[in-house]
């Protein structure tokens, strides 16, 4: 099955590190639990403002890395994010449109996104590349509690 990241663009009440009202998040935990009952999330949580975050940029070609601290854009970061497991892409999007979100006085943002799998990359990774890939991928999922239904 496909996994996708499903990412909630922050805000600036985000950015100001203000917690949603009590309603906002007991319909976030409704909407985690649906998720678990229906066996599709992997993962997912939520992030502390950017002023507490740090980008490590590599500028390339050799050069070590420069270090910028938060905080940064509000239209450059993501506040949460949950990772499913879904048998495609209009699965996944539905999931998405049920976020309660829907009533956020200032509205909110989802970005859907599809991981790549092996088979999209397929030229790119030798049979030893892809066996070490599924050896992590289980342990990954192991180590999640996760049970992979079919095969990448």
């Amino acid at each position: 099955m496909p996994r996708f990241i499903l990412f909630i663009r922050a805000d600036e009440d985000s950015e100001s590190g203000k917690m949603p009202p009590q309603e906002a998040i007991e319909a976030m935990t409704s909407f985690w639990k649906e998720l678990v009952a229906a066996n599709v999330l992997v993962y997912g949580d939520g992030m502390h403002a950017t002023s507490k975050s740090t980008r490590i940029i590599f500028p390339g070609n050799g050069v070590s890395p420069m270090l910028k601290s938060g905080p940064f854009p509000v239209n450059e970061v993501v506040a949460g994010f949950w990772i499913l497991d879904v048998k495609d892409y209009d699965e996944a999007l539905m999931w998405a449109k049920k976020c309660p979100v829907i009533n956020a006085p200032q509205g909110c943002t989802l970005e859907l996104r599809p991981f790549i799998t092996m088979e999209d990359a397929k030229d790119s990774f030798t049979d030893e590349m892809r066996e070490e890939h599924a050896k992590g991928r289980k342990l990954l999922d192991d180590k999640l509690g996760f049970q992979k239904t079919t095969s990448d």
